[in-house]
């Protein structure tokens, strides 16, 4: 496959290399998804998933949409709710903004869920997604809703904490701070000391507020910025999903908010993996990627000796970061070893 690529200019070398990477980890996840023996369902994009037993950890599943003439991967990831970090990262081989008609875009609704305790609101800013556990009631069962959401750029970082939503608005008023106030004047878009409720309202129809001074979970006026670290440390959601989550969390509920840019997790007897590095411009090389997927898969292995793993495959994961799940075993021993003084085999390379 990279045959074509000698003596071409760097910009299509890189271009077949990001190729390459997306047909080796297209089939890695294609494969493990067919290897666990389950369809998509058919309300995958919806972002509303049946909560996985405890030593579970995978839900949704692949699913794909054809491009129109007129789609943007911006316009895809709109429709399709999830956001453009997500949609882009899990599509490294199609043009962002015109990805031509009857492109067939792989929209990212397969994950593995966050390292954290399966009660409330978790978000990872890594993968700029929401997760609410929402319990059962009624004839529902208990499921996990997966939204996407903007974050805080670069110097204005949303902050990584346990809080509690102390307070819920509809149509709320901003009252922007100093410093928003005097970021935006030198940006040359200033911004007056209240904003009343209406279009111009960058928090929406709703706002969660929490018990971290300034920061608010709530909707935009600007829809196509989900999925980008655009905000001033504040949460954003696109409309209909703040809208259903504001009835869906009472005052008191806990919010974990995390920063996993890699995850491990089961789904029946195979390991899966995760890798996120939505716009490619997290700070740390494939190595340091690589060291952090072992640390999350040790933690997940947990008392499992006799399982080995594919570290060829993790090191692709690492490297394409397409933030979808890609299995990684088992590689599994027929036979335990009767030496077992050196247990390194069962999780080294």
């Amino acid at each position: 496959m990279m045959l074509p690529c000698f003596g071409w200019m760097a910009g299509l070398l890189m271009k077949c290399f990001s190729d390459f990477l997306r047909v080796s980890v297209a089939a890695l996840v294609l494969g493990g998804f067919a290897q666990a023996g389950v369809a998509a369902p058919e309300a995958a994009a919806s972002g509303f998933y049946p909560i996985p037993e405890p030593e579970d950890h995978l839900v949704g599943g692949l699913v794909t949409t054809t491009a129109a003439e007129e789609d943007t991967l911006v316009l895809i990831g709109r429709r399709y709710r999830t956001g453009y970090g997500a949609i882009r990262a899990a599509n490294p081989g199609v043009d962002a903004w015109l990805p031509g008609e009857g492109t067939q875009v792989l929209l990212p609704t397969w994950h593995i869920l966050p390292e954290a305790p399966r009660q409330g609101i978790v978000i990872n800013t890594a993968e700029m997604r929401l997760y609410h556990y929402e319990p059962a009631v009624a004839e529902q069962p208990a499921r996990v809703g997966v939204y996407a959401i903007s974050i805080g750029r670069g110097g204005r970082e949303t902050p990584l904490a346990t809080a509690r939503v102390t307070r819920k608005a509809q149509n709320p008023t901003w009252y922007p701070t100093e410093t928003i106030r005097k970021d935006r004047a030198e940006r040359g878009t200033p911004v007056a000391a209240v904003v009343p409720p209406g279009p111009d309202n960058p928090l929406g129809t709703r706002a969660l507020y929490l018990n971290l001074p300034a920061y608010l979970i709530h909707g935009t006026n600007r829809e196509l910025g989900i999925g980008m670290p655009v905000t001033a440390g504040c949460v954003r959601m696109y409309p209909e999903d703040v809208e259903y989550l504001y009835e869906q969390v009472p005052v008191g509920s806990q919010v974990e908010i995390v920063y996993q840019p890699v995850k491990a997790g089961w789904m029946g007897n195979t390991l899966y993996v995760e890798s996120h590095n939505p716009l490619g411009d997290l700070p740390i090389t494939v190595d340091e990627r690589v060291q952090q997927l072992r640390a999350a898969i040790a933690r997940t292995l947990g008392e499992r000796r006799d399982f080995t793993v594919d570290w060829s495959k993790v090191r692709v994961a690492a490297e394409a970061s397409t933030g979808l799940p890609v299995p990684v075993g088992p590689i599994w021993l027929e036979h335990h070893r009767p030496d077992k003084s050196n247990d390194s085999d069962a999780v080294g390379e």
